[in-house]
């Protein structure tokens, strides 16, 4: 099986990042994410230090650039997540003062480094906590524009989102050929909103992919959309959160109405009921906001 190392790093996603992988649809695939910049640093010698503050110009990085042979814009990219293995040492901090926390506050700087054993976080001596792995980072390369990795968008990208774990496929819209497909920024654990900015529990760890193509795309496709054993939604990213609320619902009515033939207006009145909805990320420059319905209240696709 292809394993893709975190040799090169990129720190932006946009269609001039070169391709330093290929992977055939269908195709299972593993990906060595790189943990973020933090404290875990200072554990090291110092030669190992200067290599890793040098390494790690950025956040959220990328490991590599991925181009799944076939794909074309217009194309839709299902990104289906298999097993996650974390390595084990994570960290979170705060720096003071962000978008969820005023610095009025008077909270400041913290940061804190742990442990994670057999599914198991070490928080303290009194607290142990149980590790859900994610993959923070999931996205294509954007037509023409390049962002760096902590914007998220119809690409994809820093969605911050809980439910991109094992069993969840993601569902993006091509822009390129090859799709250029990033990965990265996985979490050993992340509450709602990431308050902390720096996490979640930022982790590094194998994650195994498979990439399967759908030609052409739904047309109602322009958020990422997700599903797992259970559900089925959408995510999507703005500021103010609300704005991105009605994008991530917009579209999860249009789903619901092209694959499950229910009308719009008994869609909307159904999704009053059921709907699930939450801010999974609210420091970055852009909010995510995640809606989804269980498949148990739809009609078969």
């Amino acid at each position: 099986m292809l394993r893709i190392p975190s040799d090169v790093l990129y720190f932006e996603t946009g269609p001039d990042n070169p391709v330093t992988h290929r992977v055939q649809p269908g195709e299972a695939f593993e990906v060595q994410t790189q943990i973020n910049r933090g404290p875990w640093i200072e554990t090291l010698p110092e030669a190992e230090q200067a290599h890793w503050k040098a390494k790690l110009v950025g956040g959220n990085p990328s490991s590599g650039c991925i181009h799944v042979e076939g794909a074309k814009p217009g194309d839709m990219l299902r990104v289906e997540l298999g097993p996650i293995a974390l390595d084990p040492v994570a960290y979170t901090q705060f720096g003071g003062n962000n978008g969820a926390m005023p610095g009025w506050m008077e909270i400041g700087a913290h940061r804190k480094l742990v442990e994670v054993r057999e599914g198991k976080i070490r928080w303290n001596e009194a607290l142990t906590l149980d590790a859900r792995p994610m993959l923070g980072f999931v996205g294509v390369s954007p037509e023409r524009e390049r962002f760096h990795n902590g914007w998220a968008g119809m690409w994809g990208g820093n969605l911050d989102a809980q439910e991109v774990t094992e069993g969840c496929a993601l569902l993006l819209r091509v822009n390129v050929d090859g799709a250029r497909l990033h990965v990265g920024d996985m979490h050993a654990l992340q509450g709602d909103g990431e308050i902390c900015g720096a996490g979640g529990l930022e982790a590094s760890g194998v994650a195994r992919l498979t990439c399967r193509l759908v030609s052409p795309a739904p047309p109602a496709l322009r958020w990422p959309r997700f599903e797992d054993a259970t559900h089925l939604g959408v995510i999507a990213n703005a500021r103010p959160a609300e704005d991105a609320f009605r994008h991530a619902l917009v579209d999860l009515l249009k789903w619901l109405e092209s694959d499950y033939r229910l009308p719009r207006g008994e869609a909307y009145m159904l999704l009053a009921q059921v709907l699930e909805a939450r801010v999974t990320q609210f420091v970055n420059p852009m909010f995510t906001y995640l809606v989804k319905v269980a498949k148990k209240y739809l009609p078969k696709a």
